[in-house]
């Protein structure tokens, strides 16, 4: 994890040091990260094994797909510099395709907290090793000693009009613990792409253990690999849609908190 810490002390708290500190971390007319890389492989899914994984309502697009990441963060407005992997699932979203996000691990506390209690990402603490070496990149993510993910390639030339990555509508669940009812949200980030290059020669290999089976969540065939290079703004904040189950979180502990 980062250990970078403010220059300056805060005595005590009040109401307008706390606005202005919640401002500077999420100003909506500002972006909320800058540079942020994603190393992104798009894969085919097999609909019955995704299914379960999925919560209630929310129904896979055509072709069923998903995006498997490893992330860096460089620059954002909450001082971290941290990395990412995670599991973006195509889902349905009116009539567009959004993303539910059944999966993620991380290697920084704040974005931990920040993610999983305002947007509803599951995430936890994990290992990533993420680097690039002139055209070669190369992501890895383990968790608790299994091998979770290894993904790595030739980076090719920048792409005009790329498609957004983190910019599209996402269908997530927060409350997720405690006596509250978990609630389905819908929200999507701002995204200015920076810059966008295909991954050739792609390596791609999923693990799986009993906290975290991404080996039974029917990932197939690569169908593209790309890394994005992207400002993210606040977008549209989160609604809630509808709410779940009690049981949710009880039935989907693995891969959501174990």
């Amino acid at each position: 994890m980062t250990t970078w810490e403010p220059t300056t002390r805060t005595e005590g708290r009040s109401l307008g040091t706390d606005l202005r500190r919640l401002l500077a971390v999420s100003d909506p007319r500002k972006t909320l990260y800058r540079d942020a890389h994603y190393f992104a492989v798009t894969v085919e899914v097999d609909p019955k094994r995704m299914r379960q994984w999925l919560p209630p309502g929310v129904r896979l697009a055509e072709p069923a797909r998903a995006d498997v990441f490893t992330a860096f963060f460089p620059d954002c407005n909450f001082g971290s510099v941290y990395h990412e992997a995670g599991v973006f699932v195509h889902v349905k979203a009116g009539r567009r395709t959004g993303i539910h996000c059944p999966w993620m691990i991380l290697d920084d506390d704040v974005a931990l907290i920040l993610g999983r209690e305002m947007l509803g990402y599951p995430k936890k603490l994990g290992e990533i090793d993420w680097h690039i070496d002139g055209d070669t990149i190369h992501g890895q993510a383990t968790r608790r000693g299994s091998k979770l993910l290894s993904m790595g390639g030739s980076l090719g030339d920048p792409i005009d009009n790329p498609p957004p990555f983190l910019g599209r509508p996402h269908r997530n669940v927060i409350g997720l613990l405690g006596a509250t009812i978990p609630r389905l949200i819908a929200f999507r980030p701002g995204e200015r792409p920076v810059e966008v290059r295909p991954v050739h020669d792609i390596e791609f290999t999923v693990g799986g253990s009993e906290r975290d089976p991404l080996d039974q969540m029917g990932f197939g065939q690569v169908v593209h690999a790309r890394l994005h290079r992207v400002d993210l703004t606040a977008g549209r904040p989160p609604i809630p849609i509808r709410p779940l189950s009690p049981l949710f979180t009880a039935t989907r502990l693995r891969p959501r908190v174990l």
